[in-house]
């Protein structure tokens, strides 16, 4: 159940990002001010104390970003910021988004019309043949001319009767 407790607080900081942040800054300073308060104290002066506080305390930064990064969920935070950007870079340059539109349509349209005409060919070559692994191509040579021709009709019925009597 731990998991699942987990998962929900990440899920929550998702939409209470700025609640957790005052209250993550309210909570460093209060233990900065605890801590520059006990140097006081022990006799330093206000100054001294103050930097002593920071450097015992470590880079405030650095405690803010390693905190964010264990609150909420990276992943979904980074892709809502870059889905950001690019609307609002799409909508600052329009020309170049309609550019942009029309050359991903037309590249996935063509990626699937080759795509679509390789598994009709390759995997599905002809459906309604029963055996299809005993289905031939017929080609024919013709002296003159370089490569395979086409098979005529009457060569073909001169080769399906040749065929049968040598059954």
């Amino acid at each position: 159940m731990t998991w699942l407790r987990v998962l929900l607080c990440r899920l929550a900081s998702l939409f209470r990002g700025a609640d957790l942040e005052r209250n993550l800054d309210d909570e460093l300073d209060f233990h900065l001010e605890m801590e520059i308060a006990n140097n006081i104290r022990l006799g330093m002066n206000p100054r001294e104390a103050r930097s002593a506080a920071l450097r015992r305390f470590g880079g405030v930064a650095q405690i803010k970003e390693i905190y964010r990064e264990t609150r909420g969920l990276p992943i979904m935070e980074i892709l809502w910021q870059d889905l950001r950007f690019g609307w609002r870079t799409l909508r600052r340059n329009p020309a170049f988004s309609i550019a942009a539109f029309f050359c991903l349509t037309l590249g996935v349209g063509a990626n699937a019309a080759v795509f679509s005409w390789m598994e009709g060919i390759l995997f599905r070559p002809f459906p309604l043949v029963t055996h299809q692994e005993r289905l031939v191509a017929i080609a024919g040579n013709d002296r003159g001319a370089p490569g395979h021709t086409d098979v005529s009709w009457p060569d073909f019925q001169d080769l399906q009767r040749s065929c049968n009597r040598s059954r």
